[in-house]
């Protein structure tokens, strides 16, 4: 195990179920111990640690959850050092090699777990995240750099009522080209309406003004600004939710998050000031008024329906006597028998019709060619007859057949759960089958050992060749796969086949699959325990972990081969394989 990466005997205690990458007890990049699971975040998996040389230094380390992620990574690494904001959660360390983020742990909740406990955020709590979370945002602005990501899971709030913006990880700097970008990243209940509608040219930071207005919407009244996020209508903003508000606040968060970005603050330092200047969030005065004209309403309804019901009483009464005296002109006609209108002249043109059509049909069908068909009949039976005497003729100057292939037969050790293809053609040990003079190649699978490839040369009439996998594999060094599912998932199971032998794996991480060293074929598959109402489900990679030391692999898709003896180390026997999935 390398220098950078260990695990003690003392934590080799069975695994927590909640570790899904299996690494509770390690130290990682030489001095970050991994001490709990916290939980997956939007491009990775979140694990509790500490660093060993300042033990009372709490932690956060984030590993990579997709693979196509890691480059964000490093890229989130890049811009958080270089914001320095009281108010943005800044990064402690880069661990290239782990494929992770370490960052200062913060004691607290987001805001999206306070909405759900609490509801809708007090004044005074409200005053403080909206001024300090624009604050942070117009400082990021400056420095051309944009969030992409607004939304109250990202804005976390601890135990000292301390607010920070986190999570960069599809933020991206602009530089002088702010409003091209091909990232499509978003969260659709709180992303712009030119992000969802899939404009590329949008502005980024008009659309984390938006992002930031609905987030704010969403804390003092825990609902949205719009009923459909993804077209929304001015007209229909706010709903009754915003009743409570006051009218500044009003004033301010309807100008945020306008459709419209042309309508929106030109900066995220403009909409920064509107909340210093902000005094008041909640409005108890809205309310009295709103009453006030609700009690109106209801003595009038009240008031039309005693009116109804009594003119309904009335048309009744008139209709009782002076129903039976008055039969209309459409009444008198409905109550007429229908007359009966013959059909005989339609019908006799019809039939007229059909036999015409069918007479002349009929000639048709039954009118003879002139002259007699009996001499053009013989001509050609005697034409028939003639055909075959060219054919052979050229049977008789056929050339003479080839000889037959050489054949070739592979014996293999063990002889069974082999599976064999010669030049991609899938064969059957032990049995002879044609194959042309030259080199073939061959290749052997069985469950119990890596792939065999190699050349054999056919020149006689008949070969025989044996491959020993035993034999073969024999000294080959033995690795221990360590199997994660992410993101995580207690309704759904994990079928991995390695070189074609299938198993299927429903607890996470899985310990001591034992297999030893070489290339193998690979393919997983994710299938729900409950398939009713489930989305399809796809493998979009697997991959080896880095943090075991050793080479990183990858493979796109669900299904290829991965050579497990040049990823293992010299010192490293532990190769943790990572499944990613995702429902379609």
């Amino acid at each position: 195990m390398s220098d950078n990466t260990e695990r003690h005997d003392h934590d080799s205690s069975p695994p927590e179920r909640h570790d899904p990458l299996g690494i509770i007890g390690w130290k990682i990049g030489g001095k970050y111990k991994i001490r709990s699971y916290l939980g997956g975040g939007g491009f990775g998996e979140v694990y509790d640690g500490y660093n060993v040389n300042l033990p009372e230094q709490k932690l956060v380390v984030k590993f990579f959850k997709r693979v196509q992620s890691r480059d964000k990574f490093a890229k989130e690494a890049k811009i958080l050092c270089r914001l320095d904001h009281p108010n943005i959660c800044r990064v402690i360390d880069f661990l290239e090699e782990e494929g992770a983020l370490v960052v200062a742990y913060i004691d607290g909740q987001d805001g999206g777990q306070i909405l759900r406990s609490s509801g809708p955020l007090s004044a005074d709590q409200f005053l403080n995240v909206s001024r300090s979370m624009t604050s942070a945002l117009a400082y990021a602005h400056e420095r051309k750099i944009a969030h992409r990501d607004i939304k109250p899971g990202n804005i976390m709030i601890d135990r000292n009522n301390h607010t920070y913006l986190i999570d960069f990880g599809i933020a991206k700097e602009m530089g002088s080209a702010a409003t091209r970008t091909a990232y499509q990243s978003l969260t659709p209940m709180f992303a712009a309406p030119e992000r969802q509608q899939g404009d590329v040219d949008y502005n980024p930071f008009l659309s984390d003004i938006y992002e930031m207005g609905v987030t704010l919407f969403n804390f003092c009244t825990n609902t949205m600004p719009y009923r459909n996020p993804a077209n929304p209508n001015i007209d229909e903003w706010g709903g009754p939710a915003a009743d409570r508000l006051s009218q500044q606040l009003i004033q301010i968060l309807r100008k945020a998050t306008h459709p419209n970005p042309a309508r929106r603050y030109k900066s995220a330092q403009a909409l920064a000031d509107e909340f210093q200047k902000l005094t008041l969030v909640y409005s108890p005065k809205r309310k009295k008024r709103a009453l006030a004209y609700v009690i109106p309403v209801i003595i009038v309804v009240i008031a039309a329906g005693s009116f109804g019901w009594w003119k309904l009483q009335q048309n009744k009464g008139s209709n009782a006597t002076s129903k039976p005296a008055v039969t209309t002109q459409s009444e008198s006609a409905r109550q007429q028998p229908v007359p009966t209108v013959s059909p005989a002249k339609d019908t006799a043109v019809g039939a007229g019709d059909k036999e015409a059509a069918s007479g002349k049909k009929s000639q048709t069908l039954t009118q003879e060619p002139t002259g007699t068909d009996s001499k053009p009949k013989a001509a050609d039976k005697s034409v028939a007859e003639k055909a075959p005497e060219p054919k052979k003729e050229a049977e008789a100057t056929k050339p003479p057949p080839p000889p037959p292939e050489p054949v070739l037969r592979i014996q293999t050790n063990p002889a069974s759960a082999v599976t064999l293809y010669v030049d991609g053609q899938r064969q059957t040990p032990g049995t002879y089958f044609e194959a042309s003079r030259g080199t073939h190649q061959v290749e052997a699978m069985h469950p119990d050992y890596p792939v065999l490839t190699r050349s054999v040369r056919v020149s006689e009439e008949k070969t025989d060749h044996a491959i020993d996998l035993q034999k073969e594999f024999a000294s080959a060094g033995r690795v221990d796969l360590r199997l994660a599912l992410i993101p995580p998932s207690d309704e759904h199971v994990l079928e991995l086949a390695l070189n074609g032998v299938k198993q299927r794996y429903s607890s996470f991480p899985v310990f001591d699959l034992t297999k030893p060293a070489g290339l193998w074929q690979v393919e997983a598959g994710v299938f729900a325990l409950n398939s009713s109402g489930q989305k399809s489900i796809v493998v979009d990679s697997c991959a080896t972990f880095p943090f075991g030391g050793g080479r990183h692999a990858v493979l796109k898709g669900n299904s290829g081969r991965i050579d497990f003896a040049t990823l293992a180390g010299e010192n490293v026997s532990v190769i943790p394989f990572v499944i990613y999935w995702s429902e379609k």
